[in-house]
């Protein structure tokens, strides 16, 4: 399925092609956009666990079998 949007980078892509870096570098300039984006920061897929004294009503026990 084709939106707008989708036509549109199209249209942008075949528009910067064979270009050099400088160039859609002044282009994306010239619509408002600046520099490359920071890098986001890696989050973590974990639950941080609570500091050991941190609450004094949890309590862990671990069985091995």
């Amino acid at each position: 399925m084709r939106t707008e949007v989708s036509e549109a980078l199209d249209r942008v892509v075949e528009a910067l092609a064979g270009v050099s870096e400088e160039e859609v570098a002044a282009a994306l300039a010239a619509v408002g956009v600046s520099g490359r984006r920071p890098a986001s920061p890696k989050q973590s897929l974990r639950t941080p666990l609570p500091e050991l004294a941190g609450c004094s009503r949890i309590r862990s026990e671990v069985e091995w079998v």
